[in-house]
């Protein structure tokens, strides 16, 4: 065994020992790993790969299948700059005799060039193998000289893993072989025996071995969909994930919060401000937290509804209950659109209540934060509109009694409980547009009691969707001139800021620009991404809504929270490039009056899946279907963000794909927290040790949010 700077450490002190323990690991490697989240040599055992490159023999060019992360060994036959659309591109032709592949870089230096000038052997090309116009290509894929690759592994079974930008894969596989070699042999076993004798997992030692570094390729059987060791890894995170939960309830029952009652003379007030009668679903929803408010325990509820179901006014009337109780409410949204949108929406209810409405985002000018602050402090502002702002260890709340959070998947629960803990105990509402199956919710917020809206306003018209090919891009300029003309407006929405190093996607910036130009001169349009500062980015919103803008050319920035009516057609470029839930909430920015709308995804070229799973888009405007079938495909990470269910991100875990692995280690931690509550037992110590430690880091990042 090579020798190791760990072997003066402790075996409990492993997962807290930094990247710079590794031999190998100097300061310029461990500030790349550490900028990418990789911090502790834990992170590192627990990075997986995201699939393995079987270089034992080599499959010819012939049997390559498109869509596949291939890995082959050809050789050079020409590699030269050619012109594409408004740029150069670098083109290499790559052969092994069965076959042809392009491999393509649409952004390069002189020393891709000179590269490919000094290649005297055979190369060993690894990457995403696509088809355009009838053509095997690969862009951007890593190339390594063959002998090179022979000399490192023998042309075994190779790791591949997530790119870390700085670390050439070869140097990230070395470093790996050092971990696996140097500290698998101190990891402590975190299951029970019983457990995983009845559950049949390996021991995590086996696990972390075979995981990183199989001997043989991963088979999986028929009846199993993934690797022993895959599996016992992911067993052991949903485990404690689960623990995490049944603990987090507990703690929650154990809290004594503030019962509301129910002023119905106020409460009547507000009901002759609202312009329409709320929905038979609302009602039902209001009823269930009307129930939850009551009670001496805190209410920790989720509000499910689709896009437009009418949330936003059942958050407020949920807000003016604790309100005529004497309290406060705050409401978080994700983005400073959003929440400048609610201030505005919900300012024509508050000011004829007598509610002191205030607005606190990073991006407010000092003196406005410093107004916005003192205000919640005194107690003089009842109604808080804000974003992550509201977190800060500055702002203090006089007496917060019901924190709303919106578009929860876009939060971590670590966000969420920052704000529960500026207020003793304070109810909870929290709210999502991404509707999700009810088994899944469970689990992603297994604290919280769910509630479902399933109906939308009347008035409502459905949005018609197509699915359109680049080359009949000439009829959706034509129907966005005829919307133009009508006086309606519209988004254009691209995946790029700006023209990518490794894609050639078409980008807002210059695609802006070739509208303006080209197609629609005569019609006032505007650009809106994310990396526009807050105020540039609330003044185009408000003129887009004001009717001053007719074309708002975006990125995924107006997924939530744009409410204008009068916009007709939604246009989504390279629709393949997002989840279905995301294009559906896309689709929700329009269809939000009477006028009749549209919603048109154009692609150029997709393959027989793609194109199914796009049509889905054309056959229903039911948002759970479409999360039904986004979590089928995808996962659920398009549905939770950063998959932040607990306490620990989901890094192993698909929730869908490992359905059966979650029931058995949900029935494990139920059984478990049943025999011994207070994890007393020596058996159950590094559980007990590994919970700890995880509630640290969760303090920890709760005191840096």
């Amino acid at each position: 065994m090579s020798s190791r700077k760990s072997d003066t450490a402790g075996v409990d002190s492993l997962p807290l020992q930094p990247v710079e323990a590794i031999k190998g690991v100097g300061p310029r490697l461990a500030r790349l790993l550490k900028a990418k989240g990789l911090v502790t040599v834990e992170d590192l055992l627990f990075n997986l790969p995201l699939g393995y490159l079987d270089q034992r023999g080599g499959i010819p060019v012939s049997k390559l299948r498109p869509g596949d992360y291939v890995s082959f060994v050809a050789t050079v036959l020409g590699a030269r700059e050619v012109q594409y659309r408004r740029r150069k591109i670098y083109e290499v032709t790559l052969s092994d005799g069965t076959g042809v592949v392009t491999a393509k870089w649409f952004h390069y230096g002189r020393w891709l060039i000179q590269r490919f000038q000094r290649v005297k052997s055979t190369l060993r090309v690894s990457g995403t193998l696509r088809v355009f116009a009838g053509q095997l290509e690969i862009h951007h894929p890593e190339i390594e000289e063959e002998e090179v690759v022979t000399e490192e592994n023998g042309g075994g079974i190779v790791p591949r893993y997530s790119p870390i930008p700085g670390v050439a894969p070869r140097t990230y596989r070395r470093i790996m072989q050092e971990v696996v070699e140097s500290f698998v042999p101190q990891v402590v076993e975190t299951l029970p025996d019983a457990v995983r004798q009845y559950f049949k997992l390996l021991d995590l030692r086996s696990a972390l071995r075979q995981v990183h570094f199989p001997t043989e390729f991963p088979e999986v059987s028929k009846t199993q969909k993934l690797s022993s060791g895959l599996r016992r890894l992911i067993f052991e995170e949903l485990f404690f994930l689960e623990l995490l939960i049944i603990r987090s309830r507990e703690d929650l029952a154990r809290e004594t919060g503030h019962p509301m009652v129910l002023d119905r003379d106020f409460l009547g007030r507000v009901g002759k401000l609202l312009p329409f009668s709320l929905t038979k679903a609302q009602k039902r929803v209001m009823r269930e937290i009307a129930a939850d408010l009551g009670q001496k325990r805190p209410m920790n509820r989720l509000i499910q509804g689709d896009v437009g179901c009418g949330k936003t006014i059942v958050a407020l009337l949920t807000a003016l209950i604790v309100i005529s109780n004497g309290f406060q409410a705050a409401v978080m949204a994700p983005t400073e659109i959003l929440a400048h949108q609610h201030f505005v929406n919900l300012k024509p209810f508050a000011e004829p209540l007598g509610v002191e409405l205030v607005l606190l985002t990073s991006k407010l000018k000092s003196k406005e934060k410093l107004t916005s602050t003192k205000a919640i402090a005194s107690g003089e502002a009842s109604l808080i509109i804000g974003t992550h702002a509201l977190i800060q260890k500055h702002v203090t709340f006089k007496r917060l009694g019901l924190v709303i959070i919106d578009e929860q998947h876009r939060f971590g629960v670590l966000q969420r409980l920052a704000l529960r803990h500026k207020g003793g105990s304070p109810h909870v509402l929290v709210m999502t547009a991404t509707p999700i199956p009810r088994t899944l919710a469970m689990t992603v917020y297994g604290d919280l009691d769910v509630s479902i809206i399933d109906e939308l306003p009347p008035g409502r018209t459905p949005v018609e969707t197509q699915v359109i090919h680049a080359k009949q891009r000439k009829k959706v300029y034509e129907l966005l001139r005829q919307e133009f003309t009508r006086g309606r407006q519209a988004y254009i929405i691209y995946p790029l800021v700006e023209e990518s190093e490794k894609s050639d996607l078409k980008d807002v910036t210059s695609m802006k620009e070739h509208l303006q130009k080209e197609i629609f001169p005569d019609i006032p349009m505007a650009i809106l991404h994310g990396r526009m500062a807050g105020e540039e980015k609330q003044k185009i919103m408000t003129a887009f809504a004001r009717e001053k803008i007719q074309l708002l050319v975006a990125t995924t920035v107006i997924e939530v929270g744009i409410d204008v009516p009068n916009a007709t057609v939604m246009v989504i470029e390279h629709p393949e490039r997002f989840g279905l839930s995301q294009l559906h909430q896309l689709r929700g920015r329009v269809g939000r009056s009477s006028h009749y709308s549209y919603c048109l995804l154009i692609h150029e070229g997709l393959g027989l899946e793609t194109r199914q799973r796009l049509a889905i888009m054309e056959q229903s405007n039911d948002g759970f279907r479409i999360a039904e079938e986004d979590l089928r495909i995808r996962g659920p990470g398009d549905l939770i963000g950063v998959q932040q269910a607990g306490f620990i991100d989901l890094k192993l875990a698909n929730l869908v794909r490992d359905a059966d692995t979650l029931a058995a280690a949900r029935q494990a931690a139920l059984t478990l927290m049943k025999k011994d509550p207070k994890l007393t037992k020596p058996a159950h110590g590094a559980i007990k040790e590994k919970i700890h430690r995880q509630s640290l880091q969760a303090a920890e990042l709760l005191k840096t949010s």
